[in-house]
């Protein structure tokens, strides 16, 4: 028999790709910034709608531990932002996260109205759900 063996190499920590944790799950590298001017109701249907078909819809923790106690699914979320939906106030800039935040409504799966209070990030093409009215 022909014995082999195995030759394990140790890789220090240094090698290693890590993916820094931030302290919210609100991305604070968007790239946006009080410098540059939120998107208009326009811009800001065809980037959501996008990603909604492309890319990722995440929820804050805030908006997800309320979820049971709101009534919205994420089938909700997605069926609102696929569907008819207006900007419901100004966009809000977040000094925090430096992000602009936008208030859409319209309605769940139901018919039922809805309010979400998102973030966009047209880089990463992600969403993410700050509360959900």
């Amino acid at each position: 028999m022909d014995s082999k063996r195995t030759k394990v190499v140790e890789i220090s920590q240094s090698f290693v790709a890590k993916k820094p944790i931030s302290e919210s799950s609100i991305d604070v590298s968007a790239s946006s910034s009080p410098g540059s001017a939120a998107l208009d109701e326009e811009k800001l249907r065809l980037v959501v709608q996008r990603i909604v078909y492309y890319g990722e819809i995440k929820e804050s923790f805030h908006s997800a531990s309320e979820r049971d106690e709101r009534g919205v699914s994420q089938d909700d979320i997605v069926a609102m932002l696929d569907g008819k939906w207006t900007l419901a106030a100004e966009p809000d800039w977040d000094q925090a996260h430096k992000n602009w935040e936008y208030k859409l409504a319209g309605t769940d799966l139901e018919g039922d109205e809805l309010a979400l209070k998102i973030a966009v990030n047209e880089e990463m093409q992600r969403i993410t759900i700050i509360t959900k009215y």
